[in-house]
């Protein structure tokens, strides 16, 4: 089996490996997600949600800020490797977030708080949109209030936060998981 793999990915780029397996077709039939992603601080994290955007079909992500902010975009375009120009992406004020979600999305908060329940045990919405937070301070409150759900991911470390982009790709990729399973009639 060791050497099958190696010699499909010597032949053949992951992006065709990809287009060829049933679970590209599965993506039809599930509703791509919004990201809204809070107070953001550096341009490298900037650029990672944007790739993580990319990966998983994002029809929309919001950069939500209180303040005007000012990042070098070069930084940005570096680490979004090339999603920059491939996603639909705007950056918004805060008190601005529900003007750009269509009413039928369920917000989900990738946060730790007294009602947040274990993503390992939660059942995505059909129609998602996940919320995460500023690296420090985390989620707003005010933003908080326009959740329908917040989520905690198990952290069983001495150390329990995760970088906001590792935590973005674990709910991405869970949700990813659950809806592709569903779709396929698991």
């Amino acid at each position: 089996m060791r050497g099958f793999f190696y010699f499909n990915l010597m032949t053949h780029s992951s992006v065709e490996l990809f287009r060829n397996k049933e679970i590209a077709k599965s993506l039809e039939n599930i509703h791509p997600v919004i990201i809204i992603a809070e107070n953001i601080r550096t341009p490298e994290n900037i650029g990672m949600i944007m790739r993580l955007a990319a990966n998983v079909g994002a029809v929309l992500t919001l950069f939500a800020y209180d303040n005007e902010i000012s990042f070098k975009e070069s930084k940005i375009k570096r680490t979004s490797s090339g999603a920059f120009d491939k996603i639909d992406w705007k950056v918004i004020k805060t008190d601005d977030i529900q003007n750009y979600l269509p009413k039928d999305y369920k917000v989900v908060a990738l946060e730790t708080t007294q009602y947040s329940k274990n993503i390992f045990d939660f059942t995505f919405p059909k129609k998602t949109a996940f919320v995460i937070g500023n690296e420090v301070t985390g989620i707003s409150n005010s933003t908080l209030e326009i959740t329908d759900e917040a989520i905690y991911i198990p952290v069983p470390g001495n150390i329990s936060s995760l970088n906001v982009t590792h935590a973005l790709s674990i709910g991405l990729f869970s949700w990813f998981n659950q809806k592709t399973s569903v779709s396929k009639g698991s």
